[in-house]
């Protein structure tokens, strides 16, 4: 994959669906991951899985992240997922929510490195695309230089790294030291996770580690923009921000594209989150109960026009 950006739009489940991506694409044309794809979910294909697996056209270079505990059928989703028209496959061996390290997925590998490590050969040997493992620094202490080494040596192409252990889930700070730490010792490309919020921590973070890129995850909720503002301030020392009337033609196009891939209803429903986030991300005050009571194109326009251009 030849990138462009280093600030690459992180996995987000329930935020990074095909509609988030093709609007991110009007900001910028760095790297983007789909949402968490269930591996199982995949090769038995479940309609909701496929649903949250499609690429439109545009959304290239974009890099599909599966979650499971089973490396056979790991491999075999990645495989189904090549034919998607993806550029890469990505192994979820960091996320921390109960419900996925439970059954030994997500973040749980990381207290299992065999599995991983089989896991991320069998994958290897099933797709002609590149392979990633995105994982934290340990699962209750710090052990990512051992596991970060294994992985490499089991044929990952890249990984991505988040400065916590599965265990502190989002607390505390993230440990941009021990990131430069892997970066300096490992021979594949490092993307660096964790605290960079904002445009002038995701260069903090580039710089602080010397990692080749930066995955920007929670501050891009509400701000898709943020990878290319990003790449703006790391290049010229400045960037801009949505004005309110670009701001609210993107929610807007948001929302029909929600609605076009979940349905109407179903698709303003899962809006209501993002127009929470959009709002906030611009400072600008909203009523609560109005959002998630949002049912129609025309009650999201009219609480856009009174929340971004009422005066204060």
């Amino acid at each position: 994959m030849n990138i462009d950006n280093p600030f690459v739009q992180a996995p987000l489940a329930g935020v990074t669906d095909a509609a988030f991506r093709t609007v991110a694409r009007k900001f910028h044309r760095g790297l983007l991951f789909t949402e968490m794809i269930s591996a199982e979910g995949l090769c038995r294909a479940n309609w909701k899985t496929l649903k949250y697996t499609e690429i439109s056209s545009g959304h290239n270079p974009v890099v599909l992240q599966l979650v499971g505990r089973d490396p056979v059928r790991v491999a075999l989703a990645a495989g189904m997922a090549e034919g998607l028209g993806i550029d890469g496959v990505d192994i979820n061996a960091g996320c921390p929510q109960s419900r996925i390290t439970g059954p030994g997925s997500g973040g749980a590998l990381l207290k299992d490195p065999d599995r991983l490590c089989e896991m991320v050969r069998l994958v290897r040997k099933e797709v002609s695309i590149p392979v990633s493992v995105k994982m934290r620094l340990g699962y209750s202490k710090d052990e990512s230089l051992a596991l970060a080494r294994r992985v490499q040596e089991a044929g990952a192409d890249f990984i991505t790294l988040h400065g916590r252990t599965v265990s502190m889930g989002f607390s505390g700070e993230s440990d941009w030291a021990a990131i430069s730490r892997v970066v300096g010792d490992l021979d594949i490309p490092v993307l660096a996770n964790g605290d960079a919020r904002t445009e002038a921590m995701a260069v903090g973070l580039l710089q602080r580690t010397g990692a080749t890129g930066v995955m920007l995850g929670r501050g891009t909720r509400g701000r898709p923009d943020l990878p290319g503002a990003a790449l703006s301030l790391f290049e010229t020392g400045s960037f801009g921000r949505l004005s309110h009337s670009a701001l609210f033609d993107t929610v807007m196009e948001h929302a029909r594209l929600e609605g076009e891939l979940f349905g109407y209803l179903a698709g303003m429903k899962r809006m209501r989150k993002h127009v929470t986030w959009y709002l906030k991300a611009a400072g600008r005050r909203f009523d609560s109960h109005e959002v998630y009571s949002l049912e129609t194109a025309e009650g999201l326009g009219g609480l856009l026009e009174r929340a971004l251009f009422a005066k204060d």
